[in-house]
């Protein structure tokens, strides 16, 4: 059977290994990168560490590394995991376990150990900060390993094995199972099990299928077998099934080490689905399930499996194998290898859609060895029903040959029930047992078929039928609205779920013509067009009568037509109007018209009309009448020529029809009634319906009065007063518009009050006179004058404020709210005005003055101010004022003072002199530029109760010293919160004197700027050895020129010199040519005094830094411990040193200089690879007395090696009688002698165990490189020692009694 129709789900997985749990997807997804890959990264980084790790072993010998790699190699073991790599997600003990092999590992690298008889002679020294056991600086001045450097390379390496073959055996499909060739590979890997065998040549033949005929023979040689089995573990989903028997030389694959698949598992699944949807991973195949169990036998310790690639159908026989061991043996056994079977669905057997209640038939194209078997099944709207074909046979005359045939099944569907069908096929088994499985191959529409079973298009009419009709309009086209797929007027039956219907592509309505109409009958097709509602198809008519629909054809079949099937058209009437005009006719003569309206159609109806006044423009007006019936007054206020005119009519159905027939217009000249009312008064105020007038002074009262009519009028009043009521009558009036005095009566006018005037009637030229009713007009008559003042209790009228703050002046206001009061300031030209509600209102201001009122007015009448009260005096309270007294400084031309010179410490102060009300609050800005260029800033607020104060000065530090007063307060105008968190100077007035500027001289002062002992040679003069430190650097503090008396005093000697000096800087480095160093031994140098171009005293110093210590000394010498010319790589060159530490040696090594530093009278040094190592000069004391050495030189030599079979791992498998040539390759210096020895194989009860020596032999005298033995025996040989004319290996354990440097 193909793999890729691999149907049972087993587990794949590699051979003797147990059920893996299932594993969470990785961090990574493996589309991205894959697990090998992500593996080698992990590698890799283990590896980088490794190689910091011996960065810091040769670069970095203090104790820091350990404590750091330990935590970088658990801090690494323990992020690993969880980035989820196959093979890498270690268990919590793993961990601790690898942390703990890893701490060991970097114990051993860089803890090391001082040698000493003390109390911490085993302690490690990663953790003591000294030396490290087993550590030499090499001639590379680094630190090494003496062990490393004797192991590097490797001396002794190689190993020759030689095994006795036991019997060998193959077997071509063990397993029994069957195999079938599928497209799109049509190839099957069948595998070989061998036994104790690596075969290197396979012969094989192939038989054609159902008859006898010649066997065709193939050979694949080692390289085709090695790429087969490579091709297997790639191409298949399953891995390398067993590695007990592949030799180490063998090819091999990382990427499928000890992996495993569980096909149920997750991470199966998600390969499977992976490579059902890469195009790229087509590659990629699955076995059958009876493939499965066989690779998951586990394999004997000796047994390997290898295969044979089949590409055509036949019998496959093993017919013979050759190995590189003893001959094989086949067991005998054959394959039979045909076509998969394979089955889909017939192309074109039935549409995607159908209507229901149709039969269709299904055909399954079946392809396989005969007799076949199919398993399908059907889901109908997700109800599942399984079915199977047993028994399928052929033709007869292929039925003894197991040769694929193509088989035609046939399926009956019956389609009623309305949804979605969707038809599968499970699998299909051929005669032979292959299966094919559909699941385990891409999607893909041939094994599977869908098919949507859809109702029946429907159509009815929408909002018609059963008594509603559709109206329809002359000069226009009716719509019938029909209702598709279920979307009519007529309540339908609740469905579970929605239904899909047939799309509606045509509807045919046949027309029936009304009584007596002269239009034909027809039948016609309307094709739907589909628009924003797929339920809704509008059809458009000219014609009245009857509507039937009589068919609906959808896109699959034809549709069912819905009651009401039938619509009836029915034509509406325009709106016509009967209209009757009449004059309406007064004293005057005609003052208007009145139109009576029958209105015939569907109501609401609109009337248009025009109206036209002389030859004035056209006026075009409309009503709108809500019933057939309506009466119209047309009766215009001005005389003139009127012309009315009906024109046009609406109704529910037509807009603005053209009225038609005579007595729609008429003329006339108009002359309306005369009429009269009062204009409302510009003063007054409307108080109901009655205007109010108010009067002040005089005794009359005009009034306006608006007229219409025919002039001229003659007009009667009615004054009603509290002492009784007068009717005058005012003629002659010809202005439309006219003013019209009248008396006030006397009572009211000599006490003040109310009295009312109204229209009682009018007379135009006519002498038609008319009564009028009309609003009249209410006057109030007011005699008191309002009177404005300011008040005060005590006649004062003079208040004190705080600038920035308001006053409120008090006044007394009479007459009637509200008030309009005019002001002004200082006898300003300006005049303010300002409103007020209340007799006894408050003038509010901010601004000092002398306030004036000037004039009043309230809600009527102008009024006067009492001229003694008409003012009020506001006044500022004055603000707080300070600055220095004249004794403070000398003033300068920036308005500051400076004050003289202090010297640093010395205590100073400075005066202020305050105006305002105690307490006082002084703020102040201090500033500096100290001698070190550094700047200060600072705002200081402190208290005063009196009016003069101190600021103490600050003298500490040398500099330039400034304090500018910033802001003062007092008991009224105390300073901000804001001005006092700030450094900037808020609302302070600026006065004379704001700063105040004071030197503050530095005192000198002189100091070592390091006290680190100085060497000197004996007979130097005391000058500078280097320009580069801070040696006898003098540190001078104040103003220059410096004068600097130094004494230096030989303790040896007990001789003390004065030495005195001047200096122009900051900085000077001891120079004294004329001084010389006399005597061995320490010398002190110390700092008598100091003084500069200031008055100042010298400042107080720390005196151990007025003082160092100069150490003379003698020249240095070197002396070798061990007067040997040749020494081994490893072996130590120790010399004794002779002088004052630190020395300073100087040497070369294979011609490459190094000046070498040490601290201890032994120096030694480790050399890594040959060469000459010469000593050329030593120095003491800083580098200095140097002396130069000739006689000192040695010659390093290599270490030599001995390989076993030219340093590789060899197994010979070698038959009974048959001996093996073991070759031992020397390098060094002949002379050589060297021992080899002869071990046990390895077997099931040596694991963890060392292996048994079966015999050992030391060669001497050996002049040649090569020397080779011969052997029958079973074992492994290697070589155990090695020596040559100069050097050995293992070299001799190292001589202690030295002590490194």
């Amino acid at each position: 059977m193909s793999a890729s129709s691999a149907t049972s789900p087993g587990r794949l997985a590699r051979a003797a290994s147990s059920t893996s749990p299932v594993e969470p997807p990785t961090r990574i997804p493996l589309e991205i990168v894959d697990a090998p890959t992500q593996r080698r990264y992990a590698l890799a980084g283990v590896l980088m560490i490794q190689a910091m790790k011996i960065h810091d072993f040769f670069f970095t010998p203090s104790w820091p590394p350990l404590l750091k790699w330990i935590f970088i190699d658990a801090l690494w073991i323990s992020l690993l995991p969880l980035l989820r790599i196959p093979r890498l997600t270690f268990k919590l003990s793993s961990r601790i376990l690898l942390i703990l092999i890893f701490a060991l590992f970097n114990t051993a690298i860089f803890a090391n150990y001082h040698v000493s008889i003390t109390l911490t002679s085993f302690l490690p020294k990663s953790f003591l900060g000294f030396g490290d056991e087993g550590r030499e600086i090499s001639t590379a001045e680094r630190h090494v390993r003496i062990q490393d450097l004797v192991d590097r390379g490797g001396h002794l390496i190689g190993q020759h094995t030689v095994r006795l073959s036991p019997i060998s055996t193959a077997e071509l499909n063990p397993s029994r199972v069957s195999y079938c060739l599928s497209p799109p590979h049509n190839e099957v890997l069948v595998p070989i099990l061998l036994n104790n065998s690596r075969p290197t040549t396979i012969q094989y033949s192939i038989s054609a299928l159902g008859k006898k005929s010649a066997k065709h023979t193939l050979t694949l040689n080692s390289r085709e077998i090695t790429k087969l089995d490579k091709e297997f573990r790639e191409h298949y989903h399953i891995m390398q099934v067993s590695s007990s028997s592949v030799d180490d030389s063998e090819p091999y694959d990382d990427e499928y080490e000890n992996d495993e698949y569980d096909i149920n598992s997750h991470k199966y699944q998600a390969k499977r689905i992976q490579d059902q949807t890469n195009p790229h991973a087509s590659h990629r195949r699955l076995l059958s399930s009876q493939q499965q169990q066989f690779y998951q036998l586990p394999l004997q310790s000796t047994q390997s499996i290898t295969h044979l690639r089949i590409n055509r159908p036949g019998t496959i026989r093993l017919e013979r194998l050759i190995s590189d061991k003893a001959g094989v043996r086949i067991i005998p056994n054959e394959v039979m290898v045909v076509e998969c079977p394979t089955a889909e669905f017939q192309k074109a057997d039935i549409n995607r859609k159908e209507c229901s209640g149709v039969t269709r038939e299904l055909f399954i194209q079946a392809k396989g060895v005969t007799p076949l078997k199919v398993k399908w099944h059907r889901e109908i709207n997700g109800k599942r029903e399984n079915f199977v074909i047993e028994g399928i046979e052929g033709s007869p005359e292929v039925s003894n040959v197991p040769v694929a045939e193509d088989v035609k099944v046939p399926i009956k569907l019956s389609l009623d029930a309305v949804g979605k069908h969707r038809y599968f096929i499970d699998s299909l088994v051929d005669g032979l047992g292959n299966v094919f499985d559909p699941s385990m191959l891409p999607q893909t529409s041939l094994t599977s078929r869908s098919v949507e079973v859809i109702s029946r298009s429907s159509a009815t009419f929408k909002n018609c039928g059963s008594g509603k009709t559709v109206s329809l309009f002359k000069g226009s086209e009716a719509r019938l609205s029909l209702a598709l797929n279920g979307n009519s007027d007529v309540r339908q039956p609740r469905i579970a779920q929605p239904q899909a219907f047939d799309n509606v592509k045509s509807v045919t309505i046949q027309y029936e013509p009304s009584i007596g109409s002269k239009k034909a009958a027809f039948v016609k097709q309307y094709d739907y067009q589909k628009g924003k509602n797929d339920q809704l198809m509008d059809i458009a008519v000219s014609n009245q009568g009857v509507y039937t629909i009589l068919g609906v054809q959808g896109d699959h079949c034809s549709g069912d037509v819905l009651s009401p099937e039938s619509c009836r058209v029915v034509e509406r009437p325009e709106p016509t109007a009967d209209v009757d005009l009449r004059s309406i006719h007064e004293c005057s003569g005609d003052v208007g018209v009145k139109a009576s309206l029958v209105l015939h159609g569907s109501p609401p109806f609109t009337i248009y009309y025009t109206e036209q006044r002389n030859k004035e423009p056209l006026k075009r007006l409309h009503r709108i009448v809500p019933s057939a019936r309506d009466e119209i007054i047309l009766q215009p206020e001005s005389s003139g020529t009127y012309t009315y005119e009906f024109t046009h009519i609406s109704d529910k159905n037509y807009n603005q029809i053209p009225l038609k027939g005579d007595g729609l217009g008429i003329t006339q000249v108009v002359h309306p009634l005369a009429s009269a009312e009062f204009v409302k008064h510009h003063g007054g105020a409307a108080a109901g319906r009655k205007q109010i007038l108010n009067s002040c002074s005089g005794s009359e009262v005009d009034v306006d009065v608006d007229l219409r009519g025919i002039a001229p009028w003659t007009l009667e009043f009615q004054v009603v007063s509290p002492s009784g009521t007068r009717v005058f009558t005012v003629p002659n009036l010809t202005n439309s518009r006219s003013r019209v005095s009248v008396e006030i009566p006397k009572d009211v006018d000599a006490e003040g009050g109310t009295f009312q005037v109204d229209l009682v009637s009018i007379v135009d030229a006519n002498g038609c006179k008319r009564s009028l009713s009309v609003p009249g007009i209410s006057v109030n008559v007011q005699r008191v004058k309002p009177t404005a003042k300011f008040y005060s209790n005590d006649g004062l009228r003079k208040v004190t404020i705080l600038q920035g703050n308001s006053a409120e002046l008090p006044l007394r206001l009479t007459g009637e709210p509200p008030w309009q009061i005019s002001y002004r300031v200082d006898n300003d030209s300006q005049v303010k005005t300002t409103h007020l509600r209340s007799p006894n209102g408050q003038l509010q201001v901010k601004e000092s003055g002398v306030y004036e009122l000037v004039n009043v007015h309230d809600a009527h009448c102008p009024g006067s101010v009492v001229s003694n009260e008409s003012k009020y005096t506001v006044e500022w309270v004055q603000k707080p004022a300070i600055q220095f007294t004249e004794k403070s400084g000398i003033l300068a031309k920036n308005n500051s003072l400076v004050r003289k010179p202090v010297c640093e410490g010395e205590e100073d102060w400075a005066e202020l002199r305050l105006h305002g009300r105690p307490p006082f609050q002084i703020s102040y800005i201090y500033s500096a530029d100290l001698e070190n260029s550094e700047r200060t800033r600072d705002l200081v607020t402190f208290n005063s109760i009196q009016n003069a104060a101190r600021i103490p000065l600050r003298t500490l530090k040398g500099g330039h010293h400034r304090y500018h007063i910033a802001g003062v307060g007092d008991a009224s105008y105390p300073i901000p919160r804001e001005a006092q968190s700030s450094s900037t100077a808020v609302g302070v007035p600026i006065v004379r004197g704001r700063y105040l500027e004071q030197s503050v001289l530095v005192r000198p002062s002189a100091h070592f700027k390091s006290t680190t002992r100085v060497s000197h040679c004996l007979n130097d003069a005391f000058v500078p050895t280097s320009r580069d430190t801070d040696e006898a650097l003098v540190v001078l503090r104040g103003h220059p020129p410096f004068h600097l008396t130094l004494s230096i005093k030989n303790l040896a000697t007990n001789e003390d010199a004065k030495q005195s000096v001047t200096i122009y800087s900051t900085e000077w480095r001891v120079d004294l040519p004329h001084y010389r160093f006399s005597s061995v031994g320490p010398t002190l140098v110390t700092i008598e005094s100091v003084k500069d171009s200031s008055p100042c005293e010298e400042a107080q110093v720390d005196l151990t830094k007025r003082s160092i210590w100069v150490d003379v000394a003698e020249t240095a010498a070197i002396v070798p411990f061990d007067r040997r010319q040749e020494f081994c790589i490893g072996e130590v060159m120790s010399f004794q040193l002779e002088g004052t530490p630190p020395w300073t040696i100087r040497y070369t090594f294979n011609n490459r200089i190094t000046d070498a530093k040490s601290k201890s009278p032994k120096f030694s040094r480790v050399a890594e690879e040959p060469g000459v190592f010469k000593i050329l000069s030593i120095a003491h004391q800083q580098n200095q007395c140097q002396t130069v050495v000739r006689d000192v030189e040695m010659t390093v030599k290599p270490i030599p090696s001995a390989r076993v079979s030219n340093g590789k791992r060899v197994i010979q498998d070698i038959r009974e009688g048959d001996q093996a040539e073991i070759v031992f390759d020397l390098v060094g210096t002949p002379p050589f002698t060297f021992t080899y020895q002869r071990t046990e194989l390895p077997g099931p009860g040596t694991k963890g165990k060392a292996l048994k020596v079966m015999e050992s032999h030391t060669v001497s005298g050996v002049t040649t490189k090569e020397y080779s033995i011969f052997s029958a025996q079973e074992g492994t040989w290697t070589v155990t020692f090695i020596s040559d004319r100069y050097c050995r290996y293992p070299p001799n354990p190292p001589d202690n009694s030295i002590e490194k440097a």
